[in-house]
């Protein structure tokens, strides 16, 4: 059961990080040639196309994630995570202890930043449907999902250190 968690859980992370950097490396520099209007009814497809598959796989690899910290050798249970014992080097693995939290707090802040591109960049959408300018809000969405992408390479790295050491 150990290893289909495992395997769900590196696939969901693929998905989720391979859109990303899909994203960022090949669709915004394909779109950079096109007029802003006919740019943004591409990324705006693509958007809408992804943000079910990616935010799903998302919504998996950390479902799967928690259910590996219960399932491994050594096991971390949730009460442990809320009341601290999983951070306590006298009663956790050591990597658990040194990598658990980089990787909770990496995940939120790249949830985060990426509800806040998801938020401004809708809003920004639904502006410009509205007038016929260039919203800084869906300048500030796009640092935040660099900035995601960024976060979510570190995660993997995380990751890799927290399952062997």
């Amino acid at each position: 059961m150990y290893q289909v968690d495992v395997w769900l859980h590196v696939l969901m992370a693929s998905v989720w990080v391979g859109g990303l950097l899909y994203t960022g490396m090949i669709v915004v520099p394909f779109t950079a040639g096109f007029a802003p209007e006919e740019r943004r009814q591409i990324m705006r497809g693509l958007a809408r196309r992804f943000r079910w598959i990616g935010w799903g796989a998302l919504t998996l690899a950390v479902l799967t994630g928690i259910a590996g910290l219960a399932l491994r050798l050594s096991t971390v249970r949730m009460g442990q995570l809320l009341n601290g014992e999983a951070f306590d080097p006298d009663k956790m693995n050591a990597s658990v202890v040194a990598w658990l939290p980089w990787k909770l707090f990496l995940v939120a802040s790249m949830v985060l930043l990426m509800l806040l591109h998801d938020v401004l960049s809708l809003r920004a959408a639904q502006s410009l449907q509205v007038s016929c300018g260039s919203d800084p809000r869906s300048r500030i969405g796009t640092i935040a999902a660099s900035m995601a992408t960024l976060v979510a390479l570190a995660v993997l790295y995380v990751s890799v250190r927290l399952a062997h050491g």
